[in-house]
């Protein structure tokens, strides 16, 4: 894959060390201070969620047109300005809905979790300055730039989460400092996005060519705008909502708790991040350029590739759950979410197996069809939310998730194949789903010895060793394999 796989290695590391650092905290830190940790995750879910709404469809126009646009010597026609001022825009009409209606919003919210209700203003700028981030992210993707991004919007802040809550759990800040300290925080990521654009030599701050923008490409942006605007907030809502609403119907214990554990739920997502980060662009280049054998051949090296990594990840992590939670400080309260790590988990192993299929359609020329798709997976979510979230607790939860995932990707395949011929899946999909299970059935054979540490370092290590050995044997990802051997070569060499 060349670039591409220099680039998801790399990214690939740099999550892994960040998810090793919030394991970390995890397992040592927020399960004591579960209600300020939950706090801090609803005020963030609001940027993630809102993320197509306040930018007006900016961070999906990024990858869509870019192509268009680029032109370096005429500074790509104003691309940048152009993303930037839309996110402007929508954070400031966001901004004004939410003045309108925070008088009767406001009581409501402080009377069901006074907490929630005194801080949900930082939500606001905490929204405005994490969009930026992003479109400036997703924007320096266009370069194959995509480690030092990362290492700015999100490993910067797996670092900074667990300093601010950890000062509050000694007593030395205040909640309301830390959220300060979160706010600029996430300024500071903004502004070092800017500098980083900078070094690349791609901030190119010239106004948007109009006479460039001719009346059928402002038409199609448009069309596309209003689809990524609702479309993506709508597929934010199906997959993102559910800390939200957890917080919104529950205490901010319970979503403290719920956000841990989806937070190792989390691991399972390391290589999907990698993978679609740094394939993006390829994805509309061949759509562009209308090469489905490319594209057929990246479909499906990238499904299988992420189904592999994330029946090695969730099947450790599932296999050994028991002493998981033994370990975790406060575990009799925190193994109120131990199905929640199943249902996330298995939720992220559709939208792994399913693989680029989100992003064919997305960005292609028959994006508007996935619209009605999304919309009532979106509906479903939120209506399955909030049915089960009274009856289940944060359970309910989960798998609202998962049945709207599952729904979502179900039809996106479908779409996919009836609109491209193309599907994820081969042969060796099913063969890996059998082998995940046979080395699942075997560790779990396994007999206790008693330790927590030694018998979770037991059974998930006999899980991936034997999952791994048989992933290898039968050469399921060419790929993987490819980069094993020539990890022994170096070695050799």
């Amino acid at each position: 894959m060349g670039i591409v796989r220099r680039q998801s290695l790399k990214h690939s590391f740099v999550n892994l060390v960040g998810l090793g650092i919030g394991g970390l905290s995890v397992f040592f830190l927020y399960p004591y201070v579960r209600a300020e940790y939950g706090l801090m995750q609803i005020l963030l879910q609001v940027g993630m969620i809102g993320l197509p709404l306040f930018s007006l469809g900016a961070n999906t126009i990024v990858f869509r047109f870019f192509h268009r646009f680029k032109d370096k010597e005429q500074g790509h026609h104003g691309f940048l300005p152009l993303l930037l001022g839309m996110v402007l825009c929508g954070s400031l009409v966001f901004w004004s809905i939410a003045a309108l209606f925070w008088n009767q919003f406001a009581p409501w919210l402080k009377l069901n979790s006074p907490q929630l209700g005194a801080h949900l203003w930082m939500a606001l700028p905490l929204s405005f300055f994490y969009v930026l981030s992003v479109v400036l992210s997703l924007y320096s993707a266009n370069f194959s730039r995509i480690v030092v991004p990362s290492l700015l919007l999100d490993f910067s802040q797996k670092l900074v989460l667990p300093i601010l809550l950890g000062s509050v759990l000694f007593g030395w800040i205040s909640i309301d400092t830390a959220l300060y300290g979160l706010l600029l925080h996430a300024a500071l990521v903004s502004i070092s996005l800017v500098f980083y654009l900078r070094h690349l030599g791609e901030w190119h701050w010239k106004w948007p060519s109009w006479s460039f923008i001719d009346p059928a490409l402002r038409q199609e942006m448009l069309r596309f705008l209003l689809f990524g605007t609702f479309g993506g907030f709508a597929l934010q809502m199906a997959a993102k909502s559910d800390i939200l609403l957890v917080g919104t119907n529950a205490t901010l214990e319970n979503t403290g708790i719920y956000a841990i554990v989806a937070y190792l739920a989390a691991i399972i997502d390391v290589p999907t991040k990698s993978l679609y980060g740094a394939s993006i662009a390829l994805v509309t280049k061949h759509l562009n350029d209308d090469n489905r054998l490319e594209l057929g051949i990246l479909y499906q090296k990238v499904s299988i590739n992420l189904l592999v990594a994330g029946l090695l990840i969730f099947g450790a992590m599932w296999v050994s759950v028991e002493y998981i939670f033994q370990l975790i400080p406060q575990g009799e309260a925190m193994r109120a979410g131990q199905y929640v790590l199943f249902f996330i988990g298995v939720s992220r192993l559709v939208e792994m197996g399913t693989g680029l299929n989100n992003y064919l359609v997305y960005y292609s020329k028959y994006y508007v069809y996935s619209l009605i798709s999304v919309g009532t997976m979106a509906i479903l979510n939120v209506a399955l939310s909030l049915y089960l979230i009274p009856r289940m607790g944060i359970t309910g939860a989960a798998i609202a998730t998962l049945c709207s995932i599952i729904g979502y990707n179900a039809v996106t395949v479908g779409m996919v194949w009836r609109l491209f011929r193309l599907q994820p899946f081969t042969s060796k999909t099913l063969l890996v789903l059998v082998l995940a299970c046979t080395a699942f059935g075997l560790a779990s054979l396994l007999p206790s010895v008693h330790v927590p540490l030694v018998d979770l370092g037991l059974h998930a290590s006999t899980y991936v060793l034997l999952f791994g050995l048989a992933v290898y044997y039968f050469n399921i990802s060419p790929d993987l394999n490819g980069a094993l051997g020539f990890i022994r070569f170096r070695k050799k060499s």
